[in-house]
């Protein structure tokens, strides 16, 4: 397997850091942790990698997060990409190796598999919330997980949501006509 991942780095700090190693414990970490995601043998991985925080001024002794980067590679076998990833990952310099920026939060391979299961977990939210929001439901469970549903549905705030993530369904509505106005969906993390 090739893994090809082109550093985009503006700093004095960060060229150290590539000059130290960097690039070597990066491919240590996606061949370890993302590679075993796929389905399929890879036989070349491609991107970059570039710092969160990629000016100077973020690069003192004290930095919190001179050591955050983003990467952003596609997995490919064949020829055709089946898989890709776009995280926030941090370098532990004193351990020499690579790990999620957010430590609750897993670094998930978007494979085919995963993205046409999350359509689908999408396609059901949309559906039950507009029955939930039509009928005035005050029970439902989630689809994904089966779990009852925590649900507002007021004149002025439409939510319902998974109390295990699975998603967030929250809008704010006009009182006078039940409108839903702005909000948003957000979804768990695939699995």
């Amino acid at each position: 397997m090739q893994i090809k991942v082109e550093p985009k780095v503006n700093t004095s700090y960060h060229h150290r850091m590539v000059e130290d190693g960097l690039l070597d414990r990066l491919q240590q970490f996606i061949a370890e942790d993302l590679v075993p995601q796929l389905p399929v043998p890879v036989d070349v991985v491609a991107g970059t990698i570039t710092p969160c925080f990629n000016e100077d001024h973020y690069c003192g002794a004290n930095s919190a997060v001179k050591d955050t980067y983003r990467l952003d590679v596609r997995f490919f076998a064949a020829s055709e990409v089946v898989g890709t990833i776009v995280e926030e990952i941090e370098d532990d310099v004193r351990n020499r190796r690579f790990r999620p920026r957010y430590r609750h939060k897993k670094l998930i391979v978007l494979t085919q598999a995963r993205l046409a299961a999350q359509a689908v977990l999408s396609r059901s939210v949309q559906s039950l919330c507009r029955r939930i929001a039509q009928q005035h439901l005050a029970e439902a469970t989630c689809p994904n997980c089966h779990a009852d549903l925590k649900i507002i549905d007021s004149p002025e705030i439409f939510d319902v949501r998974c109390p295990w993530h699975c998603f967030t369904y929250n809008f704010h509505r006009d009182p006078a006509s039940g409108a839903f106005l702005h909000g948003h969906v957000i979804f768990g993390q695939l699995e």
